[in-house]
């Protein structure tokens, strides 16, 4: 999928604002482990995974805790620290050889004034993210282990097999042998 094509499912773009943001976008082939985003660094750009996958994660007391997948056809950002212009305290790592869309928010802001439709598609796009995260807090809150790994394959198909056992478990706030146990049952 690529960036035009995940805009346009949530609101139709007229020819000459995919030309703009097409013309603001960069694409490039990054191996696995390529941190896109280190920690302590003012985020400028976000970044879509045309195909591979992603991660956000942070520390906590020392350990390494994943906060946020992107699989093929997703966004991915460190979104407070674009917008506040501090350091992030995330960093953003690609678990597979990815083919990664970058764009500066400035020029995507720039697009977003000159172009009202791709305006409103933005703008749409943060609602259903915001949206997202709220679901992702209640998850965390009011399901189990078992449940919040069910909604992981729906969300992210496929990541079982393509992502290391112990960023799911630490995304799921859980330890491997629970996640193993977890998915013994389920397959």
């Amino acid at each position: 999928m690529t960036i035009i094509e995940a805009i346009t499912a949530v609101c139709p773009l007229r020819p000459e604002s995919r030309q703009a943001l097409t013309d603001v976008l960069r694409t490039n082939t990054y191996r696995k482990h390529t941190e896109l985003l280190t920690m302590g660094q003012v985020a400028h750009s976000m970044y879509f995974i045309r195909k591979g996958l992603a991660r956000v994660y942070y520390y906590y007391k020392e350990m390494d805790v994943t906060d946020y997948f992107a699989i093929d056809g997703q966004f991915v950002g460190a979104v407070p620290s674009a917008f506040t212009r501090q350091p992030t305290r995330k960093a953003i790592q690609l678990i597979e050889n990815s083919e990664v869309d970058s764009f500066s928010l400035a020029d995507v802001e720039a697009c977003c004034a000159a172009h009202h439709d791709l305006e409103r598609a933005v703008r749409k796009m943060a609602f259903f993210a915001l949206i997202q995260e709220q679901e992702r807090i209640e998850s965390l809150r009011f399901h189990s282990a078992a449940e919040r790994y069910a909604e992981l394959e729906k969300q992210y198909p496929g990541i079982s097999n393509r992502c290391p056992l112990k960023y799911i478990a630490s995304y799921l706030g859980t330890t491997q042998v629970s996640l193993s146990r977890i998915r013994a049952g389920v397959q």
